[in-house]
């Protein structure tokens, strides 16, 4: 059975299955713009999906992996500073909102949890890891300047598939914030896609490593239209909308606490 996310439910669900309303091209008519149907919408399914084999085949069996070491697990980014590029790495990590040509600028960006069921077998996607906990203090944006970040829900460390080199693909998920810079209210949902290597307990986000404070390749992170697309003066100054897609500068690292080891995976 595949269980689309949100599901077992009772009702519609108002959870984002992955699925949008796609921006391009937009959509068009007098229904759509009763209903404010717009480029970025999420969509919700309720219900599930079962695979019945017919005659002569079998049951789809998922490959699998164990995450190993902890307990304690957690990534604390960090990046090439933009005013010595290629010379010096800071803590933080630099986020841009890709369409609007926005960055944001944050000192300190970590999530701190466990390894989730050490040396128990799991699908791929399957979380490796519960991160409860996010931390983005000290971020900025060169024109409106402080912005925070709550966090709205408890995020984890999933591994996606085989390695390729010696990196697992991989993602921080369930990841949701209200955000708000002077004038503008806005949420962040999704995921970051990655890839994680053992070896150096290095996650990094899709576009990196690299130079410069600036990734224009999607992370998998967008700005959300619920609980409220993009609200106040100055989201409209920038023109910030829902769909508009996230790009990460920076690496994440998992340093283990006291007592712990670094996070170790294995497959069949």
């Amino acid at each position: 059975m595949f269980t689309p996310a949100g599901n077992p439910g009772t009702g519609p669900s108002s959870t984002p299955s992955g699925l949008v309303i796609a921006s391009s091209p937009t959509p068009s008519g007098p229904a759509c713009l009763t209903l404010d149907l717009q480029g970025g919408d999420h969509i919700g399914l309720r219900g599930t999906f079962l695979n019945t084999p017919p005659a002569g085949s079998s049951a789809l069996v998922l490959p699998t992996y164990s995450p190993s070491g902890g307990p304690g697990f957690g990534l604390t980014g960090s990046y090439d500073d933009p005013r010595t590029p290629g010379t010096a790495i800071v803590p933080g990590v630099q986020l841009s909102l890709i369409e609007p040509a926005q960055g944001i600028s944050c000192s300190g960006f970590s999530f701190s949890g466990s390894v989730s069921s050490p040396g128990v077998a799991r699908t791929y996607g399957v979380g490796a890891a519960s991160l409860g906990t996010s931390s983005a203090p000290g971020c900025t944006n060169p024109l409106f300047g402080t912005v925070t970040f709550a966090s709205l829900t408890s995020p984890r460390f999933d591994v996606t598939g085989d390695p390729v080199g010696g990196q697992w693909p991989s993602r921080i998920a369930n990841l949701k914030w209200k955000v708000s810079w002077a004038n503008c209210v806005f949420y962040v949902e999704g995921v970051i896609n990655g890839k994680f290597d053992p070896a150096t307990q290095v996650f990094a986000p899709a576009g990196n490593p690299g130079s410069g404070w600036w990734s224009d390749v999607p992370t998998g992170l967008v700005v959300a239209a619920t609980p409220a697309p993009p609200t106040g003066s100055m989201c409209l100054t920038v023109d910030l909308r829902a769909g508009d897609t996230i790009g990460i500068r920076g690496t994440f690292t998992n340093t283990p606490p006291a007592g712990s080891s670094g996070l170790a995976i294995t497959n069949p």
